[in-house]
């Protein structure tokens, strides 16, 4: 079975020690990604149906005012179910998620990166990865003020006001190697952006 995008979802902004909102996977051999922005650092747990996830990375920007994190969690139940993001300190929350089938169910993730930079008024930003096993799509969460797909990239899912947004391959990536994902910065000025 080929790997596929199953759905997407979007947790509104809010402000507090808790997030929460629904996912529905469906299909066989699902995984889960959940991508949150926060403006600071902070212990950070994600829930899906009681389970908890994964963390794959997590960065910060040179100026400290803003963290990206990436969770994943293999066989996620099926149907509507929450996902809770937990703060140990009141902060904006936001989040994305985007969930897949026939994907593989250990062994993950194959290969991580991260990576923070500051990106000039409509730039980019980009990191390769190094995958081990043939046929992996790539998966990229990454904040901005403003945000998009850049080269080789697909958006899934954004907070739009909030520059939070999940990205991957659109594709399985063959042989294994060396690949890169990337994402803009669409403000007018430039930002410190962070990718996991």
């Amino acid at each position: 079975m080929a790997l596929a995008l199953d759905a997407t979802s979007i947790g509104v902004s809010v402000t507090g020690t808790s997030q929460t909102w629904s996912h529905t996977c469906t299909g066989s051999d699902r995984i889960l990604f959940v991508a949150c922005g926060i403006p600071l650092l902070d212990t950070i747990t994600v829930t899906y149906a009681g389970t908890a996830m994964t963390l794959v990375g997590k960065i910060g920007t040179d100026d400290l005012v803003r963290y990206t994190y990436l969770w994943y969690l293999a066989a996620p139940a099926t149907g509507a179910n929450n996902i809770v993001v937990t703060s140990s300190s009141s902060q904006i929350l936001r989040g994305v998620a985007a969930s897949y089938t026939g994907a593989k169910q250990t062994g993950i993730p194959d290969a991580s990166a991260t990576k923070a930079q500051n990106v000039a008024s409509l730039g980019e930003i980009s990191q390769a990865v190094t995958t081990i096993a043939d046929n992996c799509w790539l998966v990229l969460a990454g904040t901005s003020s403003l945000i998009s797909a850049g080269t080789s990239t697909t958006e899934r899912a954004e907070v739009a006001q909030d520059g939070l947004g999940i990205f991957d391959s659109n594709a399985a990536k063959t042989p294994a190697g060396s690949y890169s994902l990337a994402v803009k910065n669409d403000d007018t000025v430039s930002r410190d952006m962070q990718i996991v």
